[in-house]
C-alpha cells in the first residue's frame, strides 16, 4: 500500500476515475481538489479523504502549508500533481524533503521555455521523478526542452464508452440543421490552434448538392472565425450553439466529428469522447491524434491547414454511408481497446510501484 496525495482534482472524468481505482486498490490517497467541483462529489461518495483549496498562482504561501501539512500528517510517499499550479506549489511543498516522489502530467505542447523561470518551477525542475505525457507527441515536445528521457512516460487518457451511452440522440433541428443533413461536430473553444476557421473555408468548398452541416460547440475565441462565419455560403452551413454541458451528447448526435488543429495538440479529449459514440473522426494530422486515429481504420487523418484536403475528406464519408459506419465501429473499438480506461489505471500503478 502507498500513500499518495493526489493533487489538483477538479472535473476530468478520467483523472477522477484514476484517483478511485487508487483508492479501490488499497492505496492509502488523499486528494487536493477544487472547490465546488465534481472531485468533491466523487470523493466524498468514496470515502475518500479530501481537501478543498484553490491555487491562486503557481507560487501560493498558503497552498505550500497546506499541502506541506498534508504530507506531513499523512506521511505521503509520492505526490501526484494534475496542474501546473499543483505541481509547483508542491516543489516548493517538498523543499528540503527528497524521499517524497513526485509526478507532474502534461497534456499538451507548447507554453515551456528554458528562459522562462516558471517552466523551472514545473516540467522543467529536475525535482520531478516522472512527467505522465498524454501522447508521444507531447513527449517527443519535453525531450526537445531537454527533459531526460528517464523521466518521461505515455499514458494515454483512456475513456469508457460506457460513459457516453444515451437512450436517444439530440434533436439537432433545433439549432437550424435540416434534418437530412450530414452532419459533423466540432466541441471546443474555438482558439486560433484548433483551426476551425481551416473547417469553415472546407464548408465552402463544398459542392452545393451536398448536405454537409457543421455543428459547432462552444466559445469562439478567434477572430478569423467570427470574419469567416459571416460568409453567405459558411454560414448556411455552419452552426454555432456556444457553451454548452451536454456536449458530449450533442457530439453523439452528429455523423461525424472533426477537429482539425493546426498545432499543439496533445490528445482531444472530445475525439475520444466522440470515437467512444461509434463516430468516425477527420482529424489533422498533429500533435498526438495520429497515434489515437488510425487513418482508413478508425478515422481519416489529413495534412493540417489544408481545407481542400479536409473537405474531400468530410464528402467521402457523406458520400459512402457503409466506409461512415466500418470507420465509426473501427474508432469504437479503439477505445475500446487500446484507449479504454483500465490501460490508463494500469499503467498508473505501474508507474507508481517502480518509483516506490
Amino acid at each position: 500500500m502507498a500513500r499518495i496525495l493526489y493533487n489538483g482534482a477538479s472535473v476530468d472524468r478520467v483523472e477522477l476515475h484514476v484517483m478511485e481505482a487508487l483508492a479501490h486498490a488499497g492505496h492509502a490517497v488523499h486528494v487536493i481538489c477544487d472547490p465546488g467541483t465534481p472531485a468533491v462529489e466523487r470523493c466524498r461518495a468514496a470515502g475518500i479523504p479530501f481537501t478543498e483549496m484553490e491555487y491562486p498562482s503557481r507560487l501560493a504561501p498558503s497552498a505550500i502549508r497546506v499541502i506541506r501539512h498534508r504530507i506531513e500528517q499523512d506521511k505521503i510517499e509520492l505526490v501526484h500533481a494534475l496542474t501546473n499550479r499543483a505541481l509547483s506549489n508542491s516543489l516548493f511543498a517538498l523543499r528540503g524533503n527528497p524521499a517524497v516522489r513526485v509526478v507532474g502530467y502534461r497534456g499538451t505542447m507548447g507554453h515551456l521555455s528554458r528562459l522562462d523561470p516558471a517552466s523551472w518551477m514545473t516540467y522543467l525542475n529536475s525535482r520531478v521523478d516522472r512527467i505522465i505525457c498524454v501522447s508521444d507527441a507531447v513527449r517527443q515536445y519535453l525531450l526537445g526542452m531537454g527533459v531526460p528521457d528517464a523521466r518521461l512516460v505515455v499514458i494515454h487518457k483512456g475513456h469508457d464508452p460506457a460513459w457516453y451511452r444515451i437512450d436517444s440522440h439530440v434533436n439537432l433541428s433545433e439549432f437550424g440543421v435540416p434534418v437530412d443533413a450530414f452532419v459533423v461536430g466540432f466541441t471546443g473553444n474555438m482558439r486560433p490552434v484548433k483551426g476551425v476557421d481551416v473547417l469553415l473555408r472546407a464548408l465552402a468548398l463544398l459542392p452545393q448538392k451536398s448536405k454537409i452541416h457543421a455543428l459547432l460547440v462552444g466559445e469562439v475565441r478567434d477572430p478569423k472565425v467570427e470574419r469567416l462565419a459571416q460568409i453567405p455560403e459558411i454560414v448556411s452551413r455552419a452552426h454555432f450553439v456556444g457553451f454548452r454541458k451536454d456536449a458530449p451528447q450533442l457530439a453523439g448526435s452528429c455523423d461525424a466529428a472533426v477537429m482539425p488543429s493546426i498545432e499543439r495538440e496533445g490528445l482531444p479529449k472530445a475525439v475520444i469522447e466522440a470515437m467512444a459514440q461509434g463516430l468516425p473522426p477527420v482529424v489533422s494530422k498533429v500533435g498526438g491524434m495520429p497515434e489515437l486515429v488510425e487513418h482508413g481504420v478508425s478515422g481519416l487523418v489529413v495534412p493540417a491547414k489544408d481545407a481542400p484536403a479536409l473537405a474531400e475528406a468530410l464528402l467521402s464519408l457523406e458520400q459512402d454511408k457503409e466506409k461512415t459506419e466500418i470507420l465509426g465501429a473501427g474508432a469504437r473499438e479503439r477505445i475500446e481497446g487500446p484507449f479504454h480506461i483500465s490501460h490508463t489505471v494500469k499503467k498508473t500503478l505501474t508507474l507508481y510501484e517502480e518509483l516506490l
